[in-house]
C-alpha cells in the first residue's frame, strides 16, 4: 500500500471515530422535582361544652312528674354511645329493648353527658340520675341504668324552675 492511501485510510478512521462510530456518551435526563404535598390546615382542638345557659341554684322545688319533653335527646345519646362506643357494653347480656349489660358505669354516664352535648343540650351527672335543660323554666331528670347495671331509659321528673 503506498502511503497515499495509508493516510487516507487513516483520516477516514478518524473521521469515522468522530462521527459516531464509537459508544455515545449516556445522555442524563434530570428527574422532575415532586411537587410537595400540602400540609393540611391545623384543624381546631375541640372545645369543651359549655352550657350557654346560666346556672340555677337547687330551691328545693318540688318535681312533679310530667310529660317528658327531652326523652329523645337522651335516647338518641345512648343509641350513639352504644355505635361509638360498643365496648362501653356486653351486648349478649340484653334484657331487651336496648337495655344491655353497662361494663363501666362511670364511663357510660360521662359518654351519654358527653353525647347530649354534642347534640347541643346542657346536662349534668346528679349522681344518680342525669338531668337536661334547653331553657332555665324547667329541666327533667333521668335514670340511664339500672342498680343491676344494664342501660334504662326512665323519665323521673321535671322541675320548674331548672334546678341546675
Amino acid at each position: 500500500m503506498n502511503l497515499s492511501r495509508l493516510s487516507s485510510a487513516l483520516v477516514v478512521l478518524a473521521l469515522a471515530s468522530a462521527c459516531g462510530s464509537s459508544t455515545p456518551d449516556p445522555v442524563v435526563v434530570a428527574s422532575p422535582t415532586p411537587a410537595p404535598t400540602p400540609t393540611p390546615a391545623p384543624s381546631a382542638t375541640p372545645r369543651a361544652f359549655a352550657c350557654p345557659l346560666p346556672a340555677r341554684p337547687d330551691t328545693g322545688v318540688t318535681c312533679p312528674k310530667l310529660s317528658p319533653l327531652l326523652s329523645g335527646y337522651v335516647n338518641t345519646a345512648i343509641e350513639t354511645v352504644a355505635a361509638q362506643q360498643p365496648q362501653l357494653f356486653d351486648f349478649n347480656d340484653n334484657l331487651g329493648a336496648g337495655s344491655w349489660k353497662v361494663k363501666d358505669r362511670q364511663r357510660y354516664v360521662d359518654a351519654v353527658i358527653l353525647a347530649i352535648h354534642a347534640q347541643g343540650v346542657c346536662a349534668e351527672d346528679d349522681n344518680e340520675e342525669i338531668q337536661l335543660k334547653t331553657t332555665n323554666d324547667f329541666n327533667e331528670q333521668y335514670n340511664i341504668w339500672t342498680s343491676g347495671g344494664y342501660v334504662r331509659r326512665s323519665y323521673i321528673t321535671t322541675c320548674v324552675p331548672a334546678q341546675f
